[in-house]
């Protein structure tokens, strides 16, 4: 006899239904989706845009090598020769 209520408990509650998700909680599922979309949004256009730029980058770091390369240690001192 007991376990006859602990059937038609066992019963219902495989019958009940979970309770639909509240206005709140969609919009709060679809803020923390709609966040997540975005930060990969983000970090895939910091990617693309260090990409595109490290040829420039590498380029200007070597032309400003070449200029250091080539120009005296102290102009200042040169100029000051040059006007005696």
């Amino acid at each position: 006899m007991r376990a006859l209520p602990l059937l038609v408990l066992l019963a219902l509650t495989a019958c009940h239904k979970a309770a639909p998700e509240t206005v709140q909680e969609r919009a709060a599922n679809a803020s923390v989706r709609l966040e997540q979309r975005y930060n990969a949004l983000q970090a895939e256009a910091e990617n693309d845009t260090a990409e595109a730029a490290a040829p420039a980058e590498n380029e200007a770091e070597q032309l400003l090598n070449q200029i250091n390369a080539t120009t005296p240690a102290d102009p200042g001192a040169n100029a000051a020769g040059n006007a005696r």
